[in-house]
């Protein structure tokens, strides 16, 4: 027993003394730098503390605070950067004056530099960094040197440093014994109230999970009742809209009449105008709608991808643009055979039955409904809602060749589309030479004048707008 204590003595010794040969060389500077996360100043220098989180370069934080944790006030702000500047107000009296916040926006790194430290400064400090909705915080710990008032010999502070060690070291084996028996005893009694918890979430989510299945249901039969009868009402409201050729895309190719337009293989001599799309393969229509209800058919019948529907009048034409609805974008596409998406953000994709041949699209304003139907089941297929503002404009891109399988174009119709026709007529069987497709109206598929219209179409008019956004998320193809 005594060999083991003289030998412990005697590397505790060594120990020692290596670390008070460096201990000079550590404190020779003013800001004596830093070891992990803990920095150590002279009294009545500078420090400054490198908070351990890191941003993403150039990230402006908006709002930054540095925190000092009290035992009775709970934590006290040493500095605080909020909108932009920052705000001396809600720092206690001790710190106003002393403190300034050093961003490096390359770097991404934030710092707090002390001046005139003190022993009261020593101790933690909380960083607290917000970027948008997320907080983070790190601790980093500021330590004040004491000078020595007199110099001790290197076996006197080693013998007072072991003595110190293995008295630590004796309680904290007792404190962790302790502590082990402790740890032991909580974690069953958690084990338990954990499994107790679980049967208790369990029956409740599974209430929870029949009563939104019976939900579902509900709202499921309401939109399949409503679908009928919003795309006759939609029809109510034809236009035969154009295309604008002032906002195609060079290699866009217009017929003469506006109601048609293809990819072509170049792009053509045309004015390099702000209105027009210079990346994406796009065109809109030449109709502004500010009020009102408005429907349009468009046959995509042939192709293989498209996108339709409606953007607003001041959406971005230069460049690679993401359609979506905060950009302005209210619009679905065909991305292959059978599988379409509507462009949300994320995108909402589902799968139809067979393709699309003739797709109507219907706005109405003031209600701030964007709907798709499927002309050929008259069928719903995706409804967008939304409180616009400003002039809306009918959007049309018919991609790109995809290989040579989507070179039909994308044709207007000048008339709504007859029901019982299945087939879209070919470009060179239209006998139209601008390109329109005309077709007759059979009147015993439209529905009476607006006066007669059916209580459902009354219920659609007046439907509340807290049920729009669940439609919406459902998915129902065809009925």
């Amino acid at each position: 027993m005594q060999m083991t204590s003289s030998s412990s003595s005697r590397l505790s010794g060594c120990f020692l003394s290596l670390i008070f040969l460096q201990l000079p060389a550590c404190l020779s500077g003013r800001s004596l730098g830093s070891a992990g996360k803990s920095h150590l100043v002279w009294p009545g220098g500078t420090a400054e503390l490198l908070c351990p989180l890191s941003l993403w370069p150039m990230t402006v934080p908006e709002e930054v605070r540095w925190l000092r944790p009290s035992h009775q006030q709970g934590f006290r702000a040493v500095h605080v950067f909020l909108g932009g500047k920052d705000r001396d107000e809600d720092v206690v009296p001790e710190y106003k004056g002393r403190t300034v916040l050093v961003t490096d926006v390359q770097e991404g790194k934030v710092s707090l530099r002390i001046h005139n430290v003190s022993l009261e400064d020593q101790g933690p400090y909380l960083c607290q960094i917000q970027v948008g909705n997320l907080t983070q915080e790190g601790t980093v710990t500021l330590r004040v040197a004491v000078p020595s008032s007199e110099r001790l010999s290197s076996s006197t502070v080693a013998l007072a440093v072991v003595l110190l060690v293995l008295g630590m070291l004796t309680i904290a084996g007792i404190y962790i014994i302790w502590k082990q028996r402790r740890s032991k005893e909580k974690l069953l009694y958690e084990q338990a109230m954990q499994v107790e918890n679980l049967l208790e979430d369990h029956a409740k989510e599974k209430g929870k999970l029949h009563r939104a299945i019976k939900k579902l249901r509900r709202e499921l039969k309401l939109k399949r009742s409503a679908a009928n009868a919003g795309w006759r009402r939609a029809r109510l409201h034809f236009e035969a809209v154009t295309l604008d050729p002032d906002t195609a895309h060079p290699k866009l190719i217009l017929s003469e009449d506006r109601r048609c337009v293809r990819l072509g293989d170049r792009k053509q001599a045309v004015p390099n105008n702000p209105q027009r799309f210079d990346f994406v393969v796009s065109v809109l229509g030449s109709e502004y709608f500010t009020a009102g209800c408005h429907y349009w058919e468009v046959h995509v019948g042939g192709k293989t991808k498209w996108i339709l529907g409606v953007c607003s009048d001041s959406v971005t034409r230069k460049g690679k643009v993401t359609a979506s609805p905060a950009n302005g974008h209210w619009l679905v596409r065909q991305s292959r055979r059978n599988e379409y998406e509507a462009l949300t953000s994320p995108q909402t994709s589902f799968h139809l039955k067979e393709p699309l041949r003739c797709v109507g699209i219907f706005l109405d304003y003031e209600a701030g409904i964007i709907s798709f139907y499927n002309v050929t089941n008259q069928s719903h297929i995706f409804t967008f809602t939304h409180s616009f503002s400003g002039p809306l404009r009918p959007f049309f891109e018919p991609c790109l060749h995809d290989g040579g399988e989507n070179t039909a174009p994308l044709m207007i119709c000048s008339e709504l589309q007859k029901i019982e026709e299945s087939t879209v007529p070919k470009p060179e069987e239209n006998p139209h030479a601008n390109g329109d497709v005309s077709l007759k109206v059979n009147p015993s598929l439209l529905p009476p004048q607006a006066p007669e219209l059916s209580p459902l179409n009354d219920m659609l008019l007046s439907w509340p707008s807290d049920l729009g956004p669940a439609l919406q998320k459902l998915k129902v193809p065809s009925f």
